[in-house]
């Protein structure tokens, strides 16, 4: 079923009650209701001798049935009139359905425009459009998905060079994520304010100066620094306060490599910290071994290993066969040698 709408079509007929017409008459230079189609729905306009008129929406059924499927206005009170008599018939295009502009030259409001292709001006975001013809450039759109998602072949974050002089950079919300220092000499750089900034915003630096790059939030308050070479990310947390709270992610220096089961530090020192890890080897300075007792001491094994010897008893000497040291008893010591030898060894 279809909505048709034809020129110069008008009968006469007999109304129904309240619940069709049947048409039967015709109207010299007009089309009978036949054009509309077997089905189909149009709108019509009807009337009688005595004044009464209605406008609705009608079905119409091979034979001459108008069935009056919506009443739109009527001189019933918008309800479906009683007609007396012969009633003329008509299509017609009700003002309720017209799209027409106003004296300011808008048109009407449409409702649902179920299809076609918009060809008017652009449409601004206010009336659900966004505002631009064309997805590109600075006013270029991004569409998110039902999770929030974007998806986007490269994104390209802005960066700002600064020449280090010993200054001051103070940074804001619109600052570039990424910021190199360069230069010889230090710098410090402060934070935006952070009730300015979404909790989650990220700021980079790269220290390629030969000095210091400091770090403050926006109240002055020391947040870290980067030596020559460095590089960190700084994540807003919390922005509750101007100086918000951030949290500092260090890189990795390009001499320093990390695998799977190797920290490969290159010539870089560590100056704090203990060792957790294995046993260090003594290929790499360590001893191999990992447990001691009071006055043991080491000797050189074969290849690269060490071995431990125990404290021996006191007058015991230590000796040797040419292979593992071991402690004996040295019978051709005098008395004032073996005295020697127990206050040695305690």
């Amino acid at each position: 079923m279809a909505l048709a709408l034809n020129d110069r079509v008008q009968q006469t007929g007999t109304a129904n009650t309240t619940v069709s017409f049947t048409l039967s008459g015709s109207v010299t230079g007009f089309q009978s209701f036949a054009v509309v189609g077997n089905g189909n729905t149009t709108y019509y306009s009807s009337f009688d001798a005595t004044g009464n008129w209605e406008v609705g929406i009608g079905t119409y059924a091979t034979g001459g049935t108008l069935t009056r499927t919506t009443i739109l206005a009527s001189s019933n009170s918008g309800s479906a009139v009683t007609f007396s008599g012969t009633v003329n018939v008509f299509v017609t295009y009700p003002s309720s359905k017209s799209v027409n502009l106003d004296a300011s030259g808008n048109a009407s409001a449409l409702g649902t425009v179920s299809s076609g292709t918009w060809q008017g001006t652009t449409v601004g975001v206010a009336y659900g459009g966004t505002g631009v013809t064309a997805s590109s450039g600075a006013n270029s759109v991004m569409l998110r998905d039902a999770n929030q998602n974007v998806a986007v072949n490269r994104l390209n974050q802005s960066n700002t060079s600064v020449s280090a002089a010993g200054g001051t950079t103070a940074l804001t919300a619109a600052s570039s994520y990424s910021q190199t220092l360069n230069g010889t000499g230090n710098q410090t750089y402060t934070m935006p304010d952070a009730t300015t900034l979404t909790t989650g915003v990220a700021f980079v630096f790269n220290n390629n100066a030969t000095g210091t790059l400091t770090l403050q939030d926006y109240a002055t308050g020391a947040i870290g620094t980067i030596t020559s070479g460095g590089a960190v990310e700084l994540v807003l947390l919390a922005n509750g306060t101007v100086a918000g709270t951030w949290d500092v992610h260090g890189y990795l220096p390009e001499n320093v490599t990390w695998g799977t089961n190797a920290l490969n530090l290159g010539s870089t020192v560590i100056s704090n910290g203990t060792w957790q890890g294995g046993t260090i080897a003594t290929g790499y300075g360590g001893t191999g071994l990992t447990s001691y007792t009071a006055g043991d001491m080491l000797y050189y094994t074969s290849g690269t290993a060490l071995s431990k010897v125990g404290i021996g008893a006191n007058g015991y000497i230590l000796t040797s066969n040419g292979s593992a040291p071991t402690w004996a008893v040295n019978t051709a010591a005098t008395a004032d040698q073996a005295y020697f030898l127990s206050f040695m060894m305690g």
